[in-house]
């Protein structure tokens, strides 16, 4: 047992040392959103929407959110229902050098549970989500399809009229990152052996990668016409990791070396402003 243990003390440092974690401090975004609301059938809805995000800081520049889903009320508490989306991203790319586009097909499934008092209400909604990546990607680095679970609480208050004040809290975790194991040569020439006995576990490394906190207003109009004020505070745990690819012929009969895995940190806070039409 003190072996096992020892043993375990004089590697923690190896494994440490071999991932980095780079802190990139407070950024700042904005967004707009304008979503369709139409009832189909009682309890069943069609919903639409397109929302636009922007980036002040990083290598992010925008990104499009173009999607449509279907939600029925299950029972007065509670909701089920799945959207499609399609994304659309604009980054800076150091390897063209230049600005460049990329597509994401985007499918979740939720359901939604609502306790409700005169004046609050109380809702978790937990959304399974896949976000397929198409073209080329270095499939040792992340999965084309990637999984998250969100699970958010948010609590309104409706003593106000046609006012209602609103508070959210978010916890997204990814749930099939790249995962490896091996032994990291701090001693290595740069991208030569770096590592030993690295070996690819396949994508089973799951984590939380977000925590979310949201504060905002309704503003009711009427039954139809609504707006949404808000502001979004995010702290972000990203996953990084740097393999090449050796060999020809299909993905799987490709060698491997492991170069790095980083670890990329930090805030943003996003000013927000929605329009909803329900007909």
């Amino acid at each position: 047992m003190k072996r096992i243990l020892l043993t375990f003390f004089l590697a923690a440092p190896v494994f440490a040392a071999a991932q980095t974690t780079h802190d990139e401090g407070l950024s700042f975004g904005a967004r707009t959103t304008v979503e369709a609301d139409a009832k189909l059938a009682q309890g069943l809805h069609l919903t639409a929407h397109e929302e636009y995000r922007y980036y002040f800081e990083g290598e992010d520049i925008m990104r499009f959110y173009s999607g449509i889903g279907l939600e029925y009320k299950v029972f007065p508490f509670l909701k089920l229902g799945g959207e499609y989306e399609l994304v659309n991203r604009l980054k800076y790319d150091a390897d063209v050098p230049g600005n460049v586009w990329s597509i994401r097909h985007r499918g979740s499934f939720f359901l939604t549970g609502t306790y409700k008092t005169p004046f609050w209400q109380v809702s978790l909604k937990e959304t399974l989500r896949l976000t397929h990546r198409p073209g080329e990607m270095n499939r040792w680095q992340s999965p084309r399809n990637a999984l998250a679970l969100k699970s958010k609480v948010t609590v309104k208050y409706f003593g106000w009229e046609s006012v209602i004040p609103f508070a959210a809290f978010e916890v997204r975790n990814t749930l099939n990152e790249a995962a490896y194991s091996g032994v990291y040569n701090s001693s290595a020439e740069k991208n030569k052996d770096i590592y030993t006995n690295e070996t690819f576990l396949g994508y089973t490394h799951a984590y939380v990668n977000r925590l979310r906190a949201q504060l905002g207003v309704t503003v009711k109009f009427n039954k139809h016409h609504e707006l949404d004020f808000y502001l979004l505070g995010d702290r972000y745990r990203d996953k990084s990791i740097d393999t090449n690819r050796e060999g020809s012929g299909s993905w799987e009969k490709h060698g491997l070396m492991l170069k790095s895995i980083d670890w990329y940190t930090g805030y943003m806070v996003s000013a927000g402003i929605g329009y909803k039409w329900s007909f």
